[in-house]
């Protein structure tokens, strides 16, 4: 899902000061390196309707699995439409005005605040994931304030959803196969041997059916196990022996290890609301009825026969359907000029944020570098901190704010 919390600027500062007196202060080991601690103050910001800030707060929750997110009769449509304005509704509720003032444009200008009330005339920003979203619209609004911006993971958005659905859908599909095929040649894989892909494919069929039991818990629907999938996927190959653990797990009768990462990404409630809540301001989706999402649904799953077009920009699409607030913050064309050159990251087989993107949004930022990410095969989502070439090239830009050479990819 959306890194929030992976939105860091920095304040150059002499190498020998230590670290203190920032809200990332308590947690930097995991979002940055040494060096990098060694030679800048960290300042992490929760953006608004998220975490220890002003946080969304919805009556209902954002995920039932009694509604499906892939509607095959218009009654289910009309039913995951009613679903979503009810949460909707009940977030506005519970939120009050803010609701309709999370998007990512107001949460870049209270980037630029922070930065005013530092006294910092420009800042040096890392942004992965969602964190790209939010450095590219502050490199929008203010290009004079940059000194070096990194955008690891990144989202184009200036991409219609459509585009947005079926590159994601490809490249989910394409890192299911890669997780099979590592399966294949790896003997401590617990799969190792199997036809992963038709394994995957039964079991699903088998949860279509009657959801797979879990012990203690509510069992698990096809569309769930399909997400939580596609989360393990974001996290590959670190986490390919617990999919394929999770999978032979549910096989024989109990997916509860499947079902300990659905509460993460599926049930939480606070980051299932403030993500429904913030990304529905941000991305148009583009349906204006059941035909419409029909046929873009038959385009995601013809690009992906084993995932059947799960993505994060499939669940964008679908759960902002009867939204009761419209997007604030929708994709527009991108051309941004007057920054210093930005550093675009891309990993190779990314499920979650495909290169094309990277790709591209490096074309609309003048200027800017593309550094690619082969290492590990250049699976999972993100690069910094996964691997040690990837994370020196990105360290080396921000202290020094030299692009990499053109073409460098990191294998």
């Amino acid at each position: 899902m959306p890194s929030w919390r992976f939105s860091w600027r920095f304040r150059r500062r002499p190498p020998r000061r230590t670290s203190r007196g920032s809200p990332a202060a308590s947690r930097p080991q995991y979002a940055v390196s040494d060096e990098l601690r060694r030679r800048f103050d960290l300042v992490g910001i929760d953006p608004r309707g998220v975490g220890e800030s002003s946080a969304v707060s919805c009556k209902l929750p954002v995920h039932d699995p009694a509604v499906t997110q892939f509607p095959r009769t218009v009654a289910q449509y009309d039913r995951l439409v009613a679903h979503n304005r009810a949460v909707g509704a009940s977030c506005l509720s519970g939120t009050g005005a803010l609701l309709g003032e999370i998007d990512t444009t107001s949460v870049a200008r209270d980037f630029d605040a922070v930065r005013a009330a530092l006294g910092e005339a420009q800042i040096s920003f890392l942004g992965k994931s969602y964190g790209t979203m939010l450095g590219t619209e502050y490199a929008r609004l203010f290009p004079g304030r940059v000194r070096t911006m990194a955008l690891d993971g990144a989202v184009d958005h200036s991409l219609h959803a459509q585009r947005l659905v079926t590159d994601a859908s490809a490249a989910v599909e394409d890192s299911f196969e890669r997780f099979a095929a590592w399966c294949g040649r790896t003997e401590t894989c617990p799969m190792h041997g199997r036809d992963v892909g038709r394994a995957w494919d039964a079991l699903v069929a088998r949860a279509e059916r009657e959801p797979i039991p879990v012990k203690g818990a509510r069992p698990m629907t096809a569309e769930e196990l399909r997400h939580v999938g596609y989360a393990f996927l974001t996290q590959f190959p670190e986490y390919g022996r617990g999919l394929a653990n999770g999978i032979v797990q549910a096989e024989n009768g109990d997916a509860q290890l499947l079902a300990e990462m659905r509460g993460q990404v599926l049930d939480d409630p606070a980051s299932t609301a403030a993500y429904r809540s913030i990304l529905c301001l941000d991305i148009a989706h583009g349906i204006s009825g059941y035909r419409d999402l029909r046929t873009r649904l038959h385009l995601a799953r013809k690009l992906s026969p084993h995932m059947k077009g799960t993505s994060e920009f499939w669940d964008m699409t679908t759960g902002c359907l009867g939204w009761p607030i419209p997007p604030t913050n929708p994709q527009r064309p991108l051309d941004i000029g007057g920054v210093p050159p930005v550093l675009v990251v891309g990993n190779t087989h990314d499920p979650a944020t495909p290169l094309r993107w990277a790709r591209s949004l490096a074309s609309h930022i003048r200027g800017s570098g593309l550094l690619i990410n082969d290492e590990n095969g250049g699976d999972g989502h993100t690069a910094y901190l996964r691997g040690p070439c990837a994370t020196a090239r990105i360290d080396d830009y921000l202290i020094s704010g030299a692009l990499p050479p053109a073409g460098t990819v990191c294998r």
